[in-house]
């Protein structure tokens, strides 16, 4: 859908009167008639459009002055094409004022947003009566749980020549500029029938998104592989977004142009994306497959922040073509006069020795560094040369605890696992050898890294698999530090058939990290026949087919793993490391305890200790006990107990900083250290006694 705006002019009469069929002209000055006069033209107008048209083409005359009318209308792809729209407008105008001479003016086109904000302000002035109010919410930037924005891409005519010059001086990669030359194929033809493929943008930096989509965007349009120059943009999409109409009907409404959608998710912290955003991938997927015939998505994946760019990809990449174009780059003379370009666009003089400065010694950047660059050094001008006075300020600190993380260290620190360590260490050292023999000259080769986790549960398995994508990553062995997570109901498919697609699909969505696979040996014991037998079968080919770019970690209680792993001499072989987690004594569940208080503040009072070795004593003879998700929950029923010891001791008293992060022995006589005492629970509030 397509939104305009266009004038109808009418002949004027002189001594500032104006003449439109039969009704009485009026004196220019009166101010009050005048206002009437125009709201009541306007009002017949738009009486005549649901007379003659029933509604179906949604066109208003929004203002009228002295000579003009102002109109506002949609079109869809038939309409742009019939111009029907404008037609109507024409006939309805010389039909109900036929003795004045009227010009029409070119249809100018204007953003969804403008249309409404035109339309409901018209409404309230009296010249529309009952404006469509479908999207009067839609652009509340404050009621959504993303941002949406709306540009137009300019209004010039790029011959195949200019737009790759001006693709070269913005620094554009090969794969644009090849995507250029397919646009302006002789072998395409001139007309819009519907998008023959999708794209994906690979950036560093969303200062870099702009200019290559107005770009592509200006490509298309004069090569008529698009209807309008709207572009809808969506960022920061929040976890919520498919619960509002709203995200939908700005996608429908783009049909004949071009939706963006960065896909690094919000800003909040959202642990693992492939969990997080479980619901928005499959919104998102469904839009795509609803909508991709008309309306032309663009995908941004930011590669300093993925989010959940490689999971949804992986699913739109199974049912449509997707062109990948990479963000460009140069060297540091060429990113030089790009940055000073970039200053002198934005009217910001910039000192040439600052930026050469930061520069350093790298030889190549990309335009998302160049920005980066700009940005700081802009920032010093100000401070240096704009306002001097705030060279000596003192300044906010970054807040340690959001610092970079050391993935490497978290991992010393947890509580045992010393062969998990030894093995992270092996994988470290081996990689850097072959490296260095690399760097000679010399053959390298690469071992597999397939794994197998045992333990019961809550003894770090996940917790480790999430730690080893970001130190692999790191030291750069595998490309990116994310593990795709699923088990049995995520490979498994509804239908015969559907299985190896599951699969597939999931080893895609892990390319470049870790493919987790939790409970492995229920794939078996749960399907009977070919839904088992075919996950399995699809996993070893996957594992064949990936070895490269995928490490796979099968993970599960010991036995069952063993019976697994017995039963498929195909699974085993591909194995490199088992890699046992035992359960944790006594004493390192104190331990764990006692780090887990400490990162949430809390200290452990006078006989804390004692009365926690007795829980943990018993509880370690038990079967499954939990290892450290039964530390974590008897923590977390101690802090509720403290809070009810809290507010009932302290009543109308101020609580001293000292008793709010002080936890009492009695603070552990809870549910969880009842469960496994020869004592019957007692059903009841948590930490009641």
């Amino acid at each position: 859908m397509n939104y305009y705006e266009l004038n109808v002019s009418f002949n004027k009469r002189g001594d500032g009167f104006m003449v439109i069929d039969e009704m009485v002209p009026f004196a220019t000055g009166d101010e009050k008639n005048e206002k009437r006069f125009y709201r009541e033209l306007c009002r017949e107008i738009n009486e005549k459009f649901d007379m003659d048209t029933d509604r179906k083409t949604n066109a208003y005359a929004y203002y009228a002055e002295e000579g003009i009318v102002k109109f506002i209308f949609e079109a869809d792809q038939d309409e742009l094409k019939k111009c029907t729209v404008r037609k109507k407008i024409t006939e309805i105008c010389k039909d109900r004022y036929g003795q004045v001479e009227a010009s029409v003016s070119k249809a100018k086109e204007i953003t969804c947003e403008v249309y409404y904000k035109l339309g409901h302000h018209a409404e309230r002035k009296g010249y529309i009566d009952d404006f469509d109010d479908r999207e009067i919410d839609i652009f509340r930037s404050d009621r959504h749980p993303y941002i949406m924005k709306e540009e137009l891409i300019p209004e010039k005519d790029y011959t195949r020549k200019k737009l790759t010059d001006k693709a070269e001086e913005y620094l554009a990669d090969d794969s644009f500029l090849s995507e250029i030359d397919r646009i302006y194929s002789g072998e395409n033809e001139k007309n819009y029938y519907g998008n023959p493929v999708h794209y994906m943008l690979s950036v560093t930096s969303r200062d870099s998104i702009g200019n290559m989509i107005t770009l592509l965007g200006s490509a298309l349009h004069a090569n008529k592989r698009i209807l309008g120059r709207r572009i809808t943009r969506f960022s920061e999409i929040g976890e919520n977004c498919y619960r509002e109409d709203e995200f939908e009907q700005m996608i429908a409404r783009s049909g004949g142009n071009i939706t963006v959608i960065e896909l690094d998710g919000s800003c909040e912290d959202h642990g693992n994306y492939a969990h997080a955003y479980h619901e928005v991938i499959e919104y998102i997927d469904k839009l795509f497959r609803k909508y991709q015939s008309k309306t032309l998505f663009v995908f941004v994946k930011n590669l300093e922040h993925p989010g959940f760019a490689d999971i949804l990809l992986s699913k739109i990449t199974d049912k449509a073509r997707v062109v990948e174009i990479k963000e460009g780059g140069g060297d540091a003379k060429s990113i030089l006069q790009y940055i000073k370009k970039v200053a002198e666009k934005d009217e910001q003089p910039l000192d040439e020795a600052e930026i050469k400065k930061a520069l350093g010694n790298k030889k190549y950047f990309k335009v998302g560094e160049a920005h980066e660059i700009y940005n700081r050094c802009f920032s010093n001008a100000l401070m240096y040369s704009a306002y001097k006075a705030y060279k000596t300020c003192t300044y906010l600190k970054p807040d340690d605890k959001k610092k970079e993380s050391k993935p490497y260290d978290e991992l010393q620190k947890m509580i045992g696992l010393t062969e998990v360590k030894k093995i992270v260490d092996s994988i470290i050292n081996n990689a850097r050898i072959q490296k260095i023999r690399s760097d000679n000259g010399m053959d390298s080769f690469k071992t597999s890294l397939h794994m197998v986790f045992t333990g019961n549960p809550g003894s770090a398995k996940t917790t480790v698999a999430r730690l080893l994508a970001q130190i692999l990553a790191k030291e750069d062995i595998i490309d990116k530090a994310e593990v795709v997570e699923c088990g049995r109901s995520d490979l498994v498919g509804k239908y015969v058939g559907w299985t190896a697609k599951e699969v597939k699909t999931k080893f895609r969505q892990a390319k470049g990290g870790i493919l987790f696979i939790d409970e492995a040996y229920s794939l078996l014991e749960h399907w009977e026949g070919s839904y088992g037998d075919e996950a399995i079968n699809t996993i070893v080919q996957e594992m064949e087919n990936h070895r490269d770019d995928v490490i796979v970690i099968f993970a599960g209680y010991p036995e069952k793993m063993k019976d697994f792993l017995d039963r498929n001499e195909g699974l085993r072989s591909r194995i490199a490391f088992h890699i046992d987690f035992p359960d944790y004594e006594p004493g390192e569940l104190m331990r764990i305890l006692k780090l887990m208080a400490d990162e949430k503040g809390f200290c452990l009072g006078t006989g804390v200790e004692e009365k926690c070795m007795e829980v943990f004593n018993r509880t370690a003879k038990q079967k499954d006990y939990g290892n450290g998700r039964f530390v974590r929950n008897l923590l977390e029923q101690a802090m509720l107990a403290q809070s009810n010891r809290l507010a009932s001791g302290y009543k109308n008293k101020k609580i001293s900083r000292r008793a709010l992060i002080s936890l009492k022995p009695e603070d552990f006589e809870v549910n969880a250290s009842k469960q496994y005492s020869d004592q019957k629970m007692k059903i009841g509030f948590i930490g009641s006694p």
